[in-house]
């Protein structure tokens, strides 16, 4: 682990700048990804399905920009925005709520490994065995913000830290860009609000790379990714971790495998199958979708 102080050479210069900049820095991974432009991706914890694939999407073709994916490591668009620039091999930073004896959320510990071994960063303002509280979220907010160039919103709740961080990248006098939402979801609140106050209404990646063009983004090609990560609860991870993509497993080898009640074992594959993790096959027969 780094640390780094504020009147470190090291030191981010853009954090500098922000209100309130954090006196030191505790990091784990590639450092040099401090001195890249990079985009901050955030959104709701309970995200929709379409927020999902939106984080994954933005994320993965920003990447191909060459510009780093910057977000909260929380669950929902967070994880997915950090999981598309890592399945497209591009750069990320995660700025933690905790320090990294406390992993917050702790469901994401594989996530927060993957970062690391795949070239990423990830960020704490807080000594190591300091647990996350709720004002550190919202302080939270401000690092992501701040080492960013702008900031796209996916999803996010009325009076939720999405809005937070969007207020202020405004007030650093950055870019707000939102990813429309339908009128009947209610985590399109905060991207839809925004929209009618002057935030820019992205529909592909361009939209994002045209208000830069002193930068002179290109796009690069990348090979196919095989690299693939899902996040599953640490509850079904028993489960799901002997299941397969191709071939199909019975619930009853699973018990042979597992050595768990049936009835265990059938109340995991439903949460596993109801947050669309494995599909379910006739014959009692699953597999990882």
């Amino acid at each position: 682990m780094i640390k780094l102080k504020i009147d470190d050479n090291e030191y981010p210069e853009n954090l500098r700048k922000i209100k309130r900049p954090p006196k030191q820095l505790y990091l784990k991974g590639n450092i040099e990804l401090l001195k890249k432009l990079g985009i901050a991706i955030i959104g709701s914890r309970k995200c929709t399905k379409y927020g999902e694939k939106m984080a994954i999407k933005f994320a993965k073709e920003l990447s191909q920009y060459n510009l780093t994916i910057i977000s909260g490591m929380a669950e929902g668009i967070d994880s997915f925005a950090h999981i598309g620039s890592i399945e497209a091999y591009g750069s990320t930073i995660a700025v933690l709520p905790s320090g990294f004896n406390n992993i917050y959320p702790e469901k994401n510990i594989e996530l927060y490994k993957k970062i690391i071994q795949n070239g990423g960063l990830v960020i704490s303002e807080y000594d190591e065995d300091n647990k996350a509280k709720s004002e550190q979220f919202l302080e939270r907010n401000r690092i992501i913000s701040g080492l960013a160039i702008g900031t796209l919103i996916i999803e996010g709740g009325y009076r939720s830290g999405t809005s937070v961080t969007a207020k202020l990248t405004k007030e650093e006098n950055k870019y707000i860009f939102c990813i429309p939402s339908s009128l009947e979801n209610s985590k399109g609140i905060v991207p839809n609000q925004l929209i009618k106050e002057g935030a820019f209404l992205v529909t592909e990646v361009e939209d994002i790379i045209s208000k830069y063009p002193n930068l002179n983004l290109v796009k690069k090609k990348i090979k196919n990714s095989n690299v693939h990560i899902d996040i599953v609860n640490n509850e079904y991870k028993n489960i799901y971790d002997i299941l397969d993509k191709e071939k199909a497993l019975n619930i009853n080898e699973i018990a042979k495998i597992t050595r768990l009640d049936i009835s265990e074992i059938s109340y995991k594959l439903m949460m596993l199958e109801l947050e669309d993790k494995i599909v379910s096959l006739p014959g009692n027969n699953f597999k990882i979708k």
